[in-house]
């Protein structure tokens, strides 16, 4: 191990696992327990469970389990030393072994000639905006007020007219030609190579870490070319896998509490310009779940703030409605009376009347409400009737009487339906589980129970037993031949070599040293010590129960290696031998009884 395994343990008891897992996902709580939708299959019913108790977690659909560092490793693909001060950063516990720990960057060998040639690239149109040439893109960026220190922040540039001389570059720089396709930017002409970007102002893509990925290039004057050209998908870009400027905002947004979520890159620059960072830009796409996980993993407020023209307010409620549904914690920038965007506001408002446009912030429902009351889309009672039925799980979880009073005043202007009307359908309601209450998660999960043949119960129950206590690991090394089942028979051994160095058997620590050593197979080990522990009803471990196991265990036992003999003695036999050999075999059994 390259960590002190105390260490480890210590993280793991100081943290609340509950905690942890709802920093990446939406989680509600089940009796003793919380439930989730597993990130690591695709899940539509909640069927990961989290123990607070037991501080692991299980899914009972495809068996990911493990404690909180593991589940950090697995869903943030991160190592184990570095879900660890991530957990620990989490819980809130300090110590000074994990300020040593720094993020090991996986390198991909694929990735690294092509992110590669898009920092030279990019290089070349930072260079290339300085140039002669470049003037008329500076002009651009001067006239949207992007002085130096924003577009060195953004390594804003230009591509040169000449896109031949591009590749060419590209090319004297070591680049294949292979490569400078794959990244995106050579387009064919008549047998030879161009920058699709070409006489253009260029702003670059980022990744999470900050690496360029690709480009979005903007025509310079009018023309009947295309506005923007965009960078196709590629190894390395996926405009639905990216939320522009994530990179620099991910940890503003944890220092100032929320992020804003915008729509393009002037939005984004706009904020910059009055000292808020904490910004990203869905670049006109819908939310992916990618975007969903990258804003879940900030554990902070959203802050939406889309165009105010009609379709903008309709993403905004989309937007927000599927944030909330995901267990995002969701505000909108109140813009229906407002048609301009903040780089418009910023440039001809200024920075105050940017920040009070900014802070003006109001629920999803306010929102939602406001837009009906607004845009009066509402025809026919159908529609009327179907957006009250909408609204229902929410005005039901809400408890403020001035709260609700306000929001049924609002749904009776929208609808026509009286405010006694609305309050009456409230009464007779019944939230429905497949209908969303956004205040409190109603979900009922019932895990498909296995049904095991006898023997495989017994070996279960004892192999519960052992994790529990030193008593059934030592009955089980003076009584039983090893268990028939062979993962049963893997995680006993296991279990035998833990008691000889421990006294408690906590389930976290136990699965701790399972992930923790070299043992062959030791994920599928945990998966099983896992939903054993999360059983319930097991019964005492006393003499008596151990007893009854092993009676069983040894009775289940000859009655396999009986079966296996007789299969033996039918093989290749005539149908009359066969008849005869069982009804010997039928004779055995009603004696022994």
């Amino acid at each position: 191990m390259a960590f002190e395994e105390g260490l480890y343990n210590e993280v793991l008891k100081r943290a609340d696992i509950v905690k942890v897992v709802s920093a990446y996902l939406p989680v509600v709580r089940k009796g003793k327990d919380y439930l989730a939708k597993c990130p690591f299959h695709d899940d539509t019913n909640p069927s990961m469970h989290v123990s607070p108790q037991l501080k692991i977690f299980k899914c009972f659909v495809c068996g990911t389990s493990g404690n909180s560092i593991s589940f950090v490793k697995k869903y943030a693909k991160m190592s184990a030393m570095e879900a660890m001060k991530k957990v620990a950063e989490i819980s809130d516990f300090h110590d000074p072994r994990l300020e040593g720990i720094t993020k090991v960057k996986v390198v991909d060998p694929k990735r690294v000639p092509l992110v590669k040639c898009l920092h030279d690239l990019t290089v070349y149109y930072q260079y290339a905006l300085n140039s002669p040439e470049g003037k008329v893109g500076l002009e651009y960026f001067t006239n949207r007020y992007l002085d130096a220190g924003i577009r060195n922040k953004f390594r804003l540039g230009y591509a040169y007219k000449d896109g031949k001389a591009t590749c060419d570059f590209l090319l004297s720089k070591g680049h294949s030609l292979k490569t400078i396709e794959d990244v995106g930017i050579a387009l064919a002409i008549n047998n030879a190579y161009y920058d699709r970007n070409q006489g253009r102002v260029i702003f670059p893509i980022f990744d999470n870490e900050g690496e360029v990925v690709g480009y979005s290039a903007r025509r310079l004057g009018d023309g009947s070319e295309a506005k923007y050209v965009n960078s196709p998908d590629t190894y390395l870009f996926h405009k639905s896998n990216i939320l522009y400027n994530y990179h620099n905002a991910k940890e503003k947004a944890h220092i100032a509490g929320y992020v804003y979520v915008l729509e393009g890159f002037m939005d984004v620059f706009a904020l910059y310009r009055i000292g808020i960072e904490a910004a990203v830009a869905t670049m006109g796409t819908t939310l992916s779940d990618e975007h969903i996980r990258l804003l879940r993993a900030l554990n902070v407020e959203v802050r939406l703030c889309l165009d105010g023209d009609l379709p903008g307010q309709k993403a905004s409620m989309t937007m927000a409605d599927l944030l909330i549904k995901n267990g995002i914690n969701v505000r909108i920038v109140d813009n229906q009376n407002n048609r301009k965007d903040p780089d418009e506001i910023l440039n001809t408002e200024g920075d105050v009347a940017l920040n009070a446009y900014l802070n003006k912030l109001i629920s999803y429902v306010d929102f939602t409400l406001n837009f009906y009351l607004n845009t009066n889309p509402l025809q026919t009672t159908e529609q009327k009737t179907q957006l009250i039925q909408e609204f229902v799980p929410i005005l039901l979880g809400i408890r403020l009487q001035l709260e609700l009073d306000s929001y049924i005043g609002k749904l009776s202007k929208i609808t026509g339906y009286t405010s006694e009307a609305i309050r009456n359908i409230l009464k007779t309601a019944k939230v429905r589980p497949e209908i969303r209450d956004y205040r409190s998660m109603i979900i009922d999960y019932h895990p498909e129970r296995k049904i095991l043949r006898r023997l495989n119960l017994a070996e279960r129950e004892l192999l519960y037993q052992m994790l529990q206590n030193k008593q059934a690991v030592g009955f089980y090394e003076g009584n039983i031949d090893g268990f028939y089942d062979s993962t049963y028979r893997v995680i006993a051994n296991f279990v035998i070599e833990y008691a000889r160095t421990h006294d408690n058997f906590v389930p976290v620590d136990i699965i701790s040293s399972l992930e923790n050593s070299d043992i062959d197979g030791k994920e599928m080990m945990v998966n099983q010590i896992t939903e054993l522990y999360m059983e319930r009803n097991h019964p005492k471990c006393d003499q008596k129960l151990l007893d009854n196991l092993q009676q069983v265990i040894k009775e289940e036992k000859e009655r396999i290696f009986e079966n296996d003999l007789l299969e033996q003695s039918l093989q290749n036999k005539s149908q009359l031998d066969q008849a005869r050999i069982l009804a010997e075999y039928n004779r055995r059994k009603v004696r022994k009884k």
